[in-house]
């Protein structure tokens, strides 16, 4: 057996990483972004999750029940490859950048996670097979000031913002009963009463939550998420119209979510 010693450097690395990450021990950011390129590993801190986030995502996932679990915006796949080692079970990414598709193979190959990535929109997927969700505020780049881009291949739309947010609405209006789901920083939609907050915990400057759909929808009221607040979409619709210079964060993007039928 070849020990970590006789491997290069990168390869004892990522093994003495997998082997932490399967043991549930703490992992440092900065030592699990080593192994990715140099521009992915740059841009980690505002747009991969955190290692600590995503294993207490994938333990509240396990406690849930969720074995087949969906990351929306996957990135470079580091929190697939986190909940994948952590929980022993297969996780998927969805991403729409190939290159990103790349590099999170190359990540889960290095770490001997099992991780399947698809490359693609909302569309690339069936949610059906899925019975968990994860989203790391996946549609804010479609809103975000260009200095706030991963890069200039994606060109901020608030028609397709509302379009993606309005069809993971309807993902999980149409979910099992059952199902899970974790948001860090916030879905960016709505969110349906049928849904309920079952836990909620600050890591790493945001707020995680998880979520599970304990009843059919039978209604179109919904939750939205406003940093530690939880709103409803009816009483947000009530506040900007009372407020208009409401000092809520991304006032205008609460306006839109609150007006949806989708």
């Amino acid at each position: 057996m070849t020990s970590l010693a006789q491997l290069p450097p990168h390869e004892a690395l990522a093994e003495h990483l997998a082997d932490a990450l399967r043991k549930g021990e703490v992992v440092q950011d900065a030592e699990f972004d080593a192994l990715l390129s140099p521009h992915p590993r740059k841009k980690s801190g505002g747009f991969w999750s955190a290692v600590e986030v995503a294993q207490t995502a994938s333990r509240w996932f396990s406690e849930a029940g969720a074995t087949r679990v969906l990351d929306v915006g996957a990135g470079v796949g580091k929190a697939c490859t986190v909940m994948a080692l952590t929980s022993g079970h297969r996780v998927w990414g969805l991403e729409q950048r190939g290159v990103l598709v790349f590099e999170a193979r190359k990540l889960a190959q290095k770490l001997g996670a099992e991780v399947v990535m698809v490359e693609g929109q909302l569309d690339a997927v069936d949610p059906f097979k899925f019975d968990g969700f994860y989203f790391f505020n996946p549609f804010a780049e479609h809103i975000a000031d260009k200095y706030d881009l991963y890069d200039a291949n994606i060109v901020p739309s608030i028609d397709t913002y509302l379009k993606d947010a309005r069809k993971v609405e309807r993902w999980l209006r149409e979910a099992s009963l059952g199902t899970a789901m974790v948001t860090y920083n916030g879905l960016g939609g709505r969110i349906p009463s049928s849904w309920v907050c079952q836990k909620k915990e600050r890591l790493a400057g945001n707020v995680l939550r998880l979520w599970v759909k304990e009843r059919e929808a039978t209604d179109r009221e919904a939750f939205v998420e406003v940093q530690d607040l939880l709103i409803t979409a009816s009483m947000l619709q009530r506040l900007v119209k009372e407020h208009p210079q409401s000092p809520l964060e991304d006032l205008l993007v609460s306006r839109l979510v609150a007006d949806w039928e989708p």
